[in-house]
């Protein structure tokens, strides 16, 4: 039954996975540019943002449930966000400096507070 679905998604990732191909690593400083919808008078409206941060950690096996989470500080406030790495709301990203780190998880850089953490 699991080898079943394992084909199954296989199938699917090859069909709508073709095109995007990120090379993220734990440590990267990068840029992510995403569309946000908001709602305003009942009417969707698409937003271009960007978040550029360094990449805490990534999660999943499969492309369907691969996730990253991104750092930054911004006015003395950390700020975090997950994406998906291959959600159709990311428009692009942008690998701004690759950096090496012993570590899978970046979880203690949540103990500092000032924007120049040393990786």
């Amino acid at each position: 039954m699991i080898k079943k679905y394992n084909k199954i998604i296989n199938i699917l990732e090859n069909k709508y996975f073709l095109n995007k191909n990120y090379k993220i690593n734990v440590g990267d400083n990068i840029t992510v540019y995403y569309y946000n919808y908001l709602n305003i008078n009942k009417k969707k409206k698409k937003n271009n943002q960007s978040f550029t941060g360094i990449v805490i950690s990534k999660k999943g096996k499969n492309k369907f449930n691969k996730t990253f989470i991104i750092r930054n500080i911004i006015n003395n406030i950390g700020v975090e966000i997950t994406f998906f790495l291959y959600s159709p709301y990311i428009n692009n990203i942008i690998i701004n400096k690759k950096n090496k780190v012993k570590k899978s998880k970046l979880y203690y850089i949540r103990k500092y507070k000032s924007n120049k953490i040393k990786i």
